[in-house]
């Protein structure tokens, strides 16, 4: 083979894999357009909308829709408006001529229909609550409360029904036939050297290792559909300014916050009961959810259930930096009904190691401490994020954190319990310390890796 055919070689096989990634881009254009299209619909703002796979994951942002129902409609956007390009490149199909063209349309029609059986799987697994809400589909089923395997019946009907159309009106088998012969003619008439597959595999092999270098060295920083997005400078923070954000609460919420912290300088966030009410999971009106003065890409405290009452966010003054922070908020599900009994448990002083069987939680800490300060509990492995649930038993004010890089977490802070407090993951091992006050106190920790959900 002469060195031009191989160079033709080489092109042909990059424009290829230039085209699948392109049905990739036009997959996440059309993905996350449909969420932006329903926020828009709705009434709501655009506070982000980027696709760019160099950065983070497709994502959108928005603010200004509340409602539980626009919120899931938001959300179906996602996977069911991608669909409707289906029917368009049914007529392409069916009238094309150039066999690139066939190609091309069959190629993007076997990247659209597989996302309806992704779907229908997450819907399924979801209702064996196998499936977190971070997924789109499962986030509709959460704030809908519709029923998760008629959902995925709908799902895999809907398949089905797009399959056959795409089969007997855009008459795919007999493109795809078409296609099949062009590729077979084509590569009998030039027979590739080992030598072009090399230096294709080279070529590949090294964008991959560029884009996967720029993910790593760009963490994602934001979460994908969050209703209320705030930015604050932390210089303007001061003395008679610390809340940064109030908002009302006229029942029982679970809430979300996702943030990230640039900053060189010590600062405390916290969530605030403005009428001085005892938060839920203790006996203060405050509760940390971060203190230190090392930057974090993204940390989260979610799960977190608020009482009918009024709130505010509140950063320390004299701090210096960007606060970025992303909150979400639904109706609690059954399983955090579950939680709110857990409470009840912990303030009659009647839970034990076994009250709490949540999957995949292992209990790393159990025992009676007296009063005293900086008492070491249990180290951890480092290298994935982790998840703590901690409950104090007992008529003593305890403090729990997580030291992990040279870096403390508080857990808790003069409350009885946490659920699911989000970890970010770290290099070393880490460790669990607790300080007591006044009277002895029984504390349970429970901690998930992020590993064991994937």
């Amino acid at each position: 083979m002469t060195h031009k055919n191989t160079l033709q070689t080489v092109l042909r096989f990059i424009a290829v894999t230039g085209i699948a990634l392109g049905v990739i881009y036009l997959y996440a254009i059309l993905h996350e357009g449909g969420h932006a299209l329903f926020v828009l619909v709705f009434g709501g703002e655009l506070t982000e909308f980027e696709i760019n796979f160099l950065v983070s994951k497709p994502h959108i942002s928005y603010t200004g829709i509340n409602d539980p129902l626009r919120q899931a409609l938001v959300s179906l956007g996602g996977p069911l408006v991608p669909l409707a390009l289906v029917p368009l490149l049914i007529l392409v199909l069916r009238r094309a001529k150039h066999v690139l063209t066939k190609g091309l349309v069959l190629l993007t029609l076997v990247g659209l229909l597989p996302t309806v059986l992704i779907s229908a799987v997450i819907a399924f697994a979801y209702g064996f609550e196998m499936a977190g809400t971070s997924e789109d589909i499962a986030r509709f089923l959460n704030l809908t409360g519709f029923n998760p395997f008629l959902t995925a019946g709908a799902l895999v009907a809907l398949f089905g029904v797009l399959l056959a159309l795409v089969i007997k009106v855009g008459k795919a088998y007999d493109a795809a036939v078409t296609v099949v012969k062009a590729l077979r003619e084509n590569s009998a008439k030039s027979r590739t050297s080992p030598a072009a597959w090399v230096l294709s595999a080279i070529l590949i092999t090294a964008a991959v290792v560029l884009i996967g270098n720029a993910v790593r060295q760009k963490p994602v920083s934001q979460p994908l559909t969050y209703h209320t997005k705030i930015e604050v400078s932390l210089d303007e923070i001061d003395s008679s300014s610390t809340i940064f954000h109030t908002f009302k609460v006229d029942r029982p919420t679970v809430f979300d916050f996702v943030y990230s912290v640039q900053t060189n300088s010590e600062v405390t966030l916290q969530i605030v009961n403005l009428e001085g009410k005892p938060l839920l999971f203790g006996s203060k009106d405050t509760m940390t959810m971060y203190q230190g003065r090392e930057s974090l890409s993204m940390a989260r405290f979610t799960g977190f259930t608020l009482m009918p009452g009024e709130y505010g966010l509140e950063m320390s003054p004299g701090g210096s930096g960007l606060l970025t922070m992303y909150i979400d908020s639904r109706e609690p599900s059954p399983i955090e009904h579950q939680y709110f009994h857990l409470l009840e448990m912990v303030n009659a002083g009647t839970f034990t190691a076994d009250s709490y069987q949540e999957e995949g939680y292992e209990l790393v800490f159990w025992g009676e401490l007296s009063p005293g300060t900086n008492q070491a509990l249990a180290a951890v492995p480092g290298g994935t994020e982790l998840f703590v649930s901690a409950f104090a038993v007992g008529e003593g004010d305890v403090s729990l954190f997580y030291l992990a890089d040279d870096m403390i977490h508080p857990i808790m802070q003069g409350f009885r319990a946490t659920i699911g407090r989000g970890l970010p993951s770290h290099r070393s091992r880490g460790e669990f310390r607790a300080s007591v006050h006044e009277e002895p106190v029984t504390l349970y920790v429970y901690v998930k890796r992020e590993s064991d959900t994937r």
